[in-house]
């Protein structure tokens, strides 16, 4: 397999355990039968702030999706790299360096590196793949700032670069909210829905407008 397979088998192993977990480990509701893949829970929150009663949410973040994907690429991988010959760095700061919002960018200093929220390297620790994870379809801003770290070219010419989100849901405002926002990402790109049909969810933001 190459190294492209192997990443695309951790991303959809990683979206089919997170949909078990997110169904069955809630904090909130307690354990809904058996383990499901992944020992992580989604953790509750307080409900819109509120101070005065008990009333709690089930948080999603991108947490969730990197600890599940670094769960299963472990899985992909093997005992001592037997499967696959790679290995991962996590908060991986970038080759190049980036002003952030607000920034002078005549500062002498030449601004600073960002991080990559995850790297996957050969066995010669050569970088292969960068990842970016996100989750709950935010502000366009926190898109660009990873598209801006993915698309440079500085990091290398033969890297595969991903963008993985998770969504709670898959209606058609959603594809339509999140296709705007990624019109300018040149990395694969990888989203899956929580509460919807798996077959129908797996890169739904690249499907045909009309499914949804």
């Amino acid at each position: 397999m190459t190294n492209k397979e192997h990443i695309e088998k951790v991303i959809k192993d990683t979206f089919e355990i997170i949909k078990q977990v997110y169904a069955n480990q809630q904090e909130k509701d307690g354990l809904k039968g058996p383990e499901n893949g992944s020992r992580i829970i989604f953790p509750k929150k307080r409900k819109n702030g509120n101070k005065k009663e008990e009333t709690f949410e089930t948080r999603v973040s991108e947490q969730e999706l990197r600890f599940i994907f670094v769960e299963q690429l472990n899985k992909e991988i093997g005992e001592e790299g037997k499967n696959w010959d790679v290995y991962y760095s996590v908060e991986t700061s970038t080759l190049d360096s980036y002003y952030f919002k607000g920034e002078n960018p005549d500062r002498k200093d030449g601004g600073q590196s960002a991080n990559f929220d995850l790297v996957i390297h050969g066995s010669n620790f050569k970088r292969i793949a960068l990842i970016e994870f996100k989750a709950n379809n935010p502000v366009e801003h926190e898109y660009k700032k990873d598209f801006a770290k993915l698309n440079n070219e500085k990091e290398g010419d033969e890297l595969l670069r991903y963008f993985i989100e998770i969504v709670k849901t898959s209606k058609k405002c959603t594809y339509k909210n999140i296709h705007g926002k990624i019109k300018r990402l040149e990395s694969i790109f990888r989203c899956y829905s929580l509460d919807g049909d798996n077959k129908k969810t797996y890169d739904f933001c690249l499907a045909p407008l009309e499914l949804y």
